[in-house]
């Protein structure tokens, strides 16, 4: 009856005696095993089966000549997976069946990929540890125990205990919230307890690789700390003599952190005083991460980046003013860690075609953070597209004030900094002011409303010339839909001589809305 049933359902049965299942099959092993026996004997035949290794994974449903709750209890006990009980209907037969080989199969998964596993964890020459879920217990790999001095010849056992792994209770709150988090938030910064009970900086770089089963998540770690040129040379000298000895490289290549929190991660510029790197925050989990950090060159520009930093605090907040975050010394070296903007900077912007309320939009924004400077008696002196980054909501940031001035008794600087087609005539002499700024400001509305510079060469000495002797070229010649008092505005701007200018950009924003009342108010 049963072997109908189950070839009727698409199965292949392989009817067999008892006795002959003491064996390994010939046969190959088989999926399933159904037990049709009296209670005596099919109790007997279940445990010998479950003993024999060959049968030992294979699941069993018992079939039973007739059905008693004891002999049901009693064949459960001893390993059955199921049992089927007379009159045997079709689809109970059948869902039963199916369900069983399901799970086998699921139970198959699972072993197999714990075995995986736990070879991967124990291989990896990259340190690792795996917890539970909850975060109580955990195992730590080969390469991570060495890294806290475990193994060689200390006889004490590693921590199973999360509670004994992290050195103080602030590490094993950051933990939980990277535990709350899934695996975003990567890298994050946590000290653990070496052998001798000395803080160990490492980094949760990311979740190891597939766990085994959802109870469990695995981390790799790397370990952080300064690239001593000691250690560069041994990591050359395995790498390339010692390859059997690998996985003693993750212990070799420490991640460096400025000021011991924040990771670089991508270079974004190099200038005559600085590098500029995308960096990110090891100690936070919620909110931004993301910063940028000017590093300089020599401490002998260090005066240069503290004067950035307080013209940065006096600035703030400002919405077109980026926020400085923190303030590092390393090597000798004063760090700016500065909020990260994500948008595209004005010049490249210029390589399409901005809408008029953008445009407006922008030159208004632009004015009203130059005021704002103008106002706490500071000229930012290199105004200019590249300098002027746009975030996708269309907000204006004006960057870089590492050339900027803090005025004190007198109103003129005696120093020449900026970009050549954007510096004004008193600034190429070396006498920028704040009217120096208007005129730079002036450039960028020329630019924005006709696509070309009022003064540009590829010889330097001819733009010079240009800048001090030549007036520019009425915009409204290149652009005829410019307003007259526009134009007005931009050349007043672009007055060789200062007193002619605009004071200040308060002034300059005035004179503006006063022509056009709603100038910049339409953007998109």
């Amino acid at each position: 009856m049963l072997e109908r049933i189950l070839q009727g359902g698409g199965f292949t049965v392989v009817r067999k005696e008892a006795e002959t299942l003491s064996a390994p099959a010939a046969d190959g092993k088989p999926d399933l095993v159904i037990l049709a026996e009296e209670p005596p004997a099919l109790t007997q035949l279940m445990a010998r089966l479950k003993s024999h290794p060959f049968y030992r994974d294979v699941p069993v449903i018992a079939a039973l000549t007739r059905f008693s709750d004891a002999a049901a209890a009693q064949t459960l006990g001893l390993g059955a997976e199921e049992f089927l009980a007379p009159p045997f209907q079709a689809p109970e037969v059948l869902a039963r069946v199916a369900v069983v080989l399901r799970l086998n199969q699921e139970r198959r998964l699972l072993k197999a990929s714990q075995a995986e596993f736990h070879r991967l964890f124990a291989d990896s020459p990259a340190p690792l540890f795996y917890c539970d879920r909850d975060g109580f217990h955990c195992r730590l790999n080969p390469v991570l125990l060495r890294l806290l001095g475990y193994g060689g010849r200390h006889r004490e056992k590693p921590p199973e205990d999360l509670d004994a792994l992290f050195f103080s209770k602030e590490d094993r709150e950051r933990f939980q919230k990277v535990l709350h988090h899934e695996a975003e938030g990567m890298p994050v910064k946590i000290r653990l307890r070496s052998r001798e009970g000395e803080p160990v900086t490492v980094l949760l770089a990311d979740m190891a690789q597939a766990t085994a089963s959802p109870e469990q998540v695995g981390f790799t770690i790397r370990p952080v700390g300064p690239v001593s040129p000691l250690k560069k040379a041994l990591h050359q000298l395995v790498e390339t003599f010692l390859p059997a000895a690998r996985d003693h490289l993750a212990l070799l290549q420490m991640t460096p952190l400025l000021g011991g929190r924040y990771e670089k991660i991508k270079k974004l510029g190099q200038g005559s005083y600085g590098e500029v790197w995308l960096v990110r925050d090891t100690e936070m989990l919620e909110g931004p991460r993301e910063y940028v950090a000017k590093i300089p060159l020599s401490r002998l520009v260090n005066a240069k980046f503290r004067k950035e930093a307080d013209i940065c605090r006096r600035l703030f907040p400002h919405p077109g003013v980026v926020r400085l975050v923190d303030l590092l010394e390393e090597d000798d070296k004063v760090i700016l860690i500065q909020e990260y903007v994500a948008g595209r900077t004005l010049e490249e912007m210029l390589a399409g075609e901005l809408p008029r309320p953008l445009v407006e939009s922008l030159v208004l924004q632009l004015i009203d953070v130059v005021a704002h400077a103008h106002q706490h008696r500071i000229m930012h002196r290199d105004i200019k597209p590249g300098n002027i980054i746009v975030t996708p909501e269309g907000t204006l940031k004006l960057l870089d004030f590492g050339a900027a001035k803090i005025l004190k008794e007198k109103d003129i600087s005696a120093t020449m900094v900026g970009s050549r087609p954007f510096m004004a005539p008193e600034q190429i002499m070396g006498k920028s002011e704040r009217r120096s700024d208007i005129w730079a400001v002036g450039v960028v509305m020329y630019l924005l409303y006709t696509g070309e510079l009022p003064f540009y060469h590829e010889v330097e000495k001819v733009l010079i010339d240009l800048i001090l002797e030549t007036e520019p070229t009425p915009p409204r010649e290149l652009n005829p839909e410019i307003p007259e008092a526009l134009e007005a505005i931009i050349m007043k701007c672009l007055e060789k001589e200062v007193e002619r200018r605009y004071p200040h950009a308060k002034a300059l924003k005035a004179a503006l809305l006063k022509h056009f009342p709603d100038y910049g108010r339409k953007a998109d």
